[in-house]
């Protein structure tokens, strides 16, 4: 059996600025995880270090956010990273949303 080589010829290209978003947003969703891990391995007693984490990590997703959009204005570029940055920022700002949430008012 013959088989043809298939090619697939496009303009798109990788964005740089998604691929930058990805990264923060992997970044922060690390730090989230890592520090509820932490936070329940050492049974609810919080270091100030972790308190640093979370706000550090915010700023991370807060980054992830605007290099995201800026990223999904991009033409002719492929979408999954900036996708996946948008919202892997997003979600991690949401979670450490609701852990602030449920710290103020003591869920």
């Amino acid at each position: 059996m013959k088989f043809g080589r298939k090619y697939l010829f496009t303009s798109n290209s990788r964005s740089d600025k998604g691929i930058m978003a990805s990264v923060f947003a992997l970044i922060s969703l690390v730090a989230f995880f890592a520090s509820v891990y932490m936070v329940l391995k050492a049974g609810g007693e919080v270091p100030d270090r972790l308190g640093a984490v979370g706000f550090v990590s915010c700023i991370f997703s807060l980054a992830g956010l605007v290099t995201g959009v800026m990223a999904l204005i991009e033409k002719d570029t492929f979408r999954f990273f900036p996708r996946f940055g948008f919202g892997g920022s997003l979600a991690s700002l949401l979670l450490w949303g609701g852990v602030i949430y449920i710290g103020k008012v003591g869920l």
